[in-house]
C-alpha cells in the first residue's frame, strides 16, 4: 500500500529548511553513489559503513542494521523527492537483508534471524537483527511486499517467542554450539519497543504490545534513572551497572559512552508506548531523557560529554524532539532544534562532484570523531532527522 508524504509548515526560516533539505539530498546520493550493485556479488545491496573521504576508499560495508537504517533513510527520501534511485537502492538493499535471514531447519531457536554480517556469519545481535526486519517492515508497508512483509513478522515472532524467553531481550545470540553471550542488559533495546509498537498497530496482535511494554518498563525502572541518564549495561542476574568495568571482548568505554547520549530511539520508543496505552509513565521516561539532553547540549547544537558531541545522537536526538513537539509538548523549543540541525550539518562533508560529497563524518573504531571518515550511523540518522526537521512527514521512525 503506497503511502503518501507531504511537507508540513514547521516555524524555522524557509533557508534553513532549504539548507536541511539540500543536505539529505547530497546525504541519500552519497549512499546511493556508493551502494554495491554488481549482479554477480552476494555484497550486492550493501552501502560504506565507514568511508575514508581522503582516499575516496570504502573501509568498510555496512552489516544488518547499518543496512537497515540506511534503507529507512532511503525510503524517507523516496517520500520526500519522488524519483526512482533512492527506491532502486533500497529495494536492492532489502534483497540483501532477506539472504541473511536463517530459515534452515537445523537450528529452529535461530529460525528468522538475520545474521549479523553475511550468510556465513556465526553470530547476531537481536538488536542489530530487528533494525534490518524494521527496514523490511517498512518496504513492505510502502510497496506492497508480501515476501518482505512475511521475513519481517517472522522475525517478530522469533523475538517475542525467543529472543525475549528471559524476559530482558538477548544482547547476542548464535548460529553455532557456542553460548549465547554475554549475560547481559543492554539500554539499546529500548528502541526494539518502538518495531513492537510498529508491529502490534498493524497486527492487532496483542503479543507485540505487551512484549513492547516489558522491554519499557524494565529499561525506564534500570536503565533511565530519574535525571534521565542512561546506565548502559546492566549484569542479568545481578542487575549491577557494569558501565566502565565491562569485559572489554564485548565492550569498549567509547561505545558505552556513546550510548548515554544516542538512546537508540528509547524516547521515541516510549512516547509510541503513550500513544498505544496511554499510560503516562511512558511519557515521563521520555521526557525525562530529551529534557535532560536539551539541558546539556552543547555549545555546537550536539549532545554529548564534555570531550566533544556524539555524532549519532544528533541524528537520534532530534528526530525525538520533533516527534516530542509534534504531539504537542511546548518543551521542544525551536532554538534547541535550529541548534541541532545545523551541528548535524557541520558534520557533512561538502565537496560537489567529489566521491566524497554528502558523507557524514562519525565516529572511527575508537570512537573519537573523525575529520575525514563518513560513517553511515551517524549519516543515516542524520538524514532522517533533517527530512523530519525540514517537515517531511510519513510513517518511517516517526509517530504517524
Amino acid at each position: 500500500m503506497s503511502q503518501q508524504t507531504s511537507f508540513e509548515d514547521n516555524p524555522q526560516t524557509p533557508s534553513l529548511r532549504e539548507e536541511a533539505l539540500q543536505a539529505a539530498r547530497a546525504g541519500l546520493d552519497f549512499l546511493v553513489r556508493h551502494q554495491q550493485t554488481a549482479s554477480d556479488s552476494a555484497d550486492q545491496g550493501r552501502f560504506p559503513f565507514t568511508y575514508d573521504a581522503a582516499t575516496d576508499r570504502i573501509t568498510s560495508l555496512s552489516t544488518n542494521w547499518t543496512t537497515g537504517i540506511s534503507v529507512e533513510a532511503l525510503l524517507a527520501g523516496h517520500l520526500a523527492f519522488g524519483g526512482s534511485a533512492y527506491a532502486d537502492a533500497a529495494r536492492r538493499a532489502v534483497r540483501y537483508l532477506a539472504s541473511l535471514q536463517y530459515d534452515g531447519p537445523e537450528r529452529p531457536r535461530v529460525l528468522g534471524v538475520f545474521r549479523e554480517v553475511t550468510p556465513q556469519s556465526g553470530m547476531a545481535h537481536p538488536r542489530d537483527a530487528l533494525t534490518a526486519a524494521w527496514a523490511l517492515f517498512d518496504w513492505a508497508r510502502l510497496f506492497d511486499d508480501a515476501e518482505a512483509l512475511a521475513r519481517a513478522r517472522r522475525y517478530a515472532d522469533w523475538f517475542v517467542s525467543v529472543g525475549m524467553e528471559k524476559g530482558y531481550p538477548y544482547w547476542t545470540v548464535r548460529f553455532d554450539d557456542q553460548p549465547w553471550e554475554p549475560a547481559w542488559c543492554g539500554s539499546f533495546h529500548s528502541g526494539s519497543a518502538f518495531f513492537l509498537a510498529r508491529m502490534h498497530e498493524f497486527t492487532r496482535d496483542g503479543k507485540y504490545r505487551d512484549a513492547m511494554r516489558a522491554i519499557l518498563e524494565f529499561y525506564n525502572a534500570r536503565h533511565l534513572d530519574a535525571r534521565g541518564k542512561i546506565t548502559v549495561i546492566l549484569d542479568r542476574e545481578s542487575l549491577e551497572s557494569l558501565d566502565g568495568r565491562a569485559d572489554p571482548r564485548y565492550s569498549n568505554p567509547g561505545w558505552e559512552r556513546m550510548h548515554v547520549y544516542n538512546d537508540d530511539f528509547g524516547a521515541l520508543a516510549n512516547l509510541a508506548a503513550w500513544k498505544l496505552t496511554g499510560d503516562e509513565g511512558f511519557l515521563r521516561a521520555a521526557e525525562r531523557f530529551l529534557k535532560r539532553m536539551l539541558t546539556i547540549q552543547r555549545a555546537d547544537g550536539g549532545f554529548g560529554p564534555a570531550e566533544g558531541s556524539v555524532p549519532s545522537a544528533g541524528g537520534a536526538v532530534l528526530i525525538e524532539l520533533l516527534a516530542a513537539r509534534r504531539v504537542g509538548f511546548d518543551w521542544a523549543r525551536q532554538d534547541p532544534l535550529d541548534r541541532a540541525a545545523r551541528y548535524l550539518m557541520g558534520l557533512q562533508i561538502r565537496r560537489p562532484g567529489a566521491p566524497a560529497d554528502g558523507g557524514f563524518r562519525g565516529f572511527t573504531g575508537e570512537y573519537t570523531l573523525s575529520e575525514t571518515a563518513a560513517n553511515v550511523r551517524a549519516g543515516a540518522y542524520a538524514i532522517l532527522a533533517l527530512l523530519r526537521y525540514a517537515g517531511q512527514t510519513g510513517p518511517n521512525y516517526f509517530l504517524e
